[in-house]
């Protein structure tokens, strides 16, 4: 037996370029099928737990798909926002308690999340370095925006203009970096935390009236860190002027308006109980009531059905593919033997019998399957040990 495995191995070696292709093909042939049943049940299980771990969102009323989105994984924006008033009007029913967010800014591409302290324990996200919010102005970064910008504690980050046409409206905020975030491994991890009114007076809602647009900007590398700042002339600061919360002008800056019209686009509702969370449901059921909630597990469970039966046709594709595949490489057994009757023959001649052909040929498949199960096994690993790390629609 051993001299056929040497023969087998030879003989692959020795046609290694097409000894390669067919490991190829059959590595993909069991990969494929193998990484999208590991993909789904990893996304399944990704979306599953973050989805169950918020009981409820309350947004206005739409797509319920979009509310959810939004609200877990930082993704587009509602058709319309919701107010304060209605998350003041979870916190007064006593069943739940209301977290409310307002995520419609961007900083470096990355979203910032306005909100208060309750997301960050109802998340359970530690600051690893710093500290959290001193004052308006403050923010938190994720592990994963903190490492793509290279930022660290007291850098500035600029937020992004919604619009970069409005030339009459409110200027970017530079903020200040306090604290870096302990990576989760979720959504969180690639976002900037504000606390709500940061968020406000980034839309434009709050201002100071003290020196608050300085006629000059920090030096910004290409990956977003600040090094120091640059004097410009004065007739250019109209094209750069900005807005910076410091200790000095921190006390000038104030809001406008009845504070329970101020924008959110979301609201984690958290329930004290399951006759709490039955409750709050039923108060949400007149078809005129401008806002709606929605179970995110529910709504995310759904799109896991869309995702699975797309994977159903996938399997059938495979499966086809896996056929097809099955039937070149017995072509190929058939070609090759074909070939190689000049080299039977003379195996004949020397005295090994028709069984030892068999044993050949497949000793040669066993190789060649095999190496392809190896290199199956480690592609799968590899990938096993890097999805804990994709932060999967975030």
């Amino acid at each position: 037996m051993n001299g056929t495995f040497l023969l087998a191995r030879r003989y692959l070696w020795h046609h290694r370029v097409r000894s390669a292709v067919l490991v190829g093909c059959l590595t993909l042939m069991f990969l494929l099928p193998i990484g999208l049943q590991f993909f789904s049940t990893h996304l399944e299980a990704r979306l599953t737990e973050r989805a169950s771990a918020t009981p409820l969102v309350v947004g206005s009323a739409g797509s319920e798909l979009e509310l959810a989105l939004h609200a877990l994984y930082f993704r587009g924006q509602p058709s319309r926002e919701t107010t304060v008033a209605e998350s003041n009007r979870i916190s007064e029913s006593d069943l739940a308690k209301s977290i409310p967010m307002l995520v419609r800014f961007k900083a470096e591409g990355w979203p910032i999340v306005g909100t208060s302290s309750d997301y960050l324990r109802f998340r359970n996200l530690k600051v690893a370095k710093g500290h959290s919010w001193n004052r308006r102005g403050d923010c938190l970064l994720g592990a994963t925006v903190a490492k793509q910008l290279s930022l660290d504690l007291d850098d500035g980050l600029m937020t992004e203009p919604e619009n970069v046409f409005e030339l009459d409206g409110s200027f970017p905020l530079r903020m200040r970096v306090v604290g870096l975030l302990a990576e989760t491994g979720s959504p969180d991890d690639n976002a900037v935390f504000v606390e709500l009114e940061t968020a406000w007076i980034i839309a434009g809602i709050g201002h100071g009236h003290a020196s608050s647009r300085k006629n000059r900007l920090p030096d910004v590398s290409s990956n977003g860190k600040t090094f120091g700042k640059t004097d410009v002339p004065e007739h250019d600061a109209a094209l750069i002027e900005f807005t910076e919360i410091t200790e000095e002008n921190a006390s000038s800056f104030h809001f406008h308006g009845d504070r329970n019209n101020f924008p959110l686009t979301a609201i984690l509702a958290i329930p004290h109980d399951e006759e709490s969370e039955t409750l709050l449901l039923g108060r949400y059921l007149a078809d005129d009531d401008p806002a709606q909630v929605i179970r995110p597990v529910e709504v995310i469970g759904e799109l896991l059905a869309i995702v699975m039966r797309i994977r159903q046709l996938f399997e059938l594709a495979f499966a086809a593919m896996a056929i097809v595949t099955a039937a070149m490489l017995i072509l190929f057994v058939v070609l090759a033997v074909q070939i190689r009757q000049r080299e039977f023959a003379t195996m004949f001649r020397i005295g090994c019998g028709r069984f030892m052909i068999f044993r050949l040929v497949g000793a040669e498949l066993l190789i060649l399957f095999t190496i392809s199960g190896l290199v199956t096994v480690l592609i799968t690993g590899a990938f096993i040990c890097v999805a804990p790390r994709l932060s999967l629609l975030a």
